[in-house]
């Protein structure tokens, strides 16, 4: 399995954020905290494109809730 999926799960994660949370940049910081959370998910044993893209709305749930820029 390549990378791709993490990548792939990683646009599809971010365009559905962007959708559900109007007046966030698309440079936002939490885009990089999402590309870091998923690769290291990916790096970690999950290949599931559609798992990653959900543990990473969940993640950016968390930061929201939070209000921290990345939790690791």
């Amino acid at each position: 399995m390549s990378k791709d999926i993490a990548r792939l799960a990683f646009a599809r994660a971010w365009s559905v954020y962007l959708l559900t949370h109007t007046g966030i940049d698309s440079n936002d910081e939490r885009r990089s905290t999402l590309e870091r959370f998923i690769r290291k998910r990916w790096e970690q044993g999950t290949r599931d494109a559609e798992l990653l893209v959900v543990e990473g709305l969940g993640h950016l749930k968390k930061l929201d809730e939070s209000g921290a820029s990345s939790l690791e």
